[in-house]
């Protein structure tokens, strides 16, 4: 026991400590991404790092939606790993999936996409007590 203990003193948490605990609590701001021009059977890669790097001291963003709004049909691929298609006029939403790359495949063969018909939004989801179960068994 020290004389700290004995005054009822707590020790102050550093800043880092007290930013991640934040994080857990609030989770991080969206950040989005609107899908530059994409050619026919081409593919449009984006970076989640270097396209917003003020959202670094969230990382990793573990929520995504992305939304189709245009004629054509996309693959979305994260983290080199998952692909997922993406139907015309769609909106897909992956959870739990912590993306660190991210690229959008126009599968039209024909036709490019259209700018600003296809969003992608990220976000650090907040820790629930649902997700942290989850996390211990």
């Amino acid at each position: 026991m020290n004389i700290g203990d004995l005054a009822n003193f707590t020790r102050r948490k550093d800043l880092f400590t007290v930013r991640q605990e934040r994080i857990k609590r609030e989770g991080s701001p969206y950040y989005t991404w609107k899908v530059p021009v994409t050619a026919a059977s081409a593919t449009s890669v984006m970076n989640p790092e270097s396209q917003f790097p003020e959202a670094r001291k969230y990382f990793p963003l573990d929520w995504l939606e992305i939304a189709n709004n245009d004629a054509v049909d996309l693959t979305l691929v994260i983290n080199s790993a998952e692909s997922i298609p993406v139907p015309a006029g769609t909106i897909r939403t992956i959870d739990n999936l912590a993306v660190r790359f991210m690229a959008v495949t126009n599968d039209d063969p024909a036709a490019p996409s259209t700018l600003g018909k296809i969003i992608v939004t990220l976000q650090r989801q907040p820790l629930t007590i649902d997700k942290w179960a989850r996390r211990q068994g």
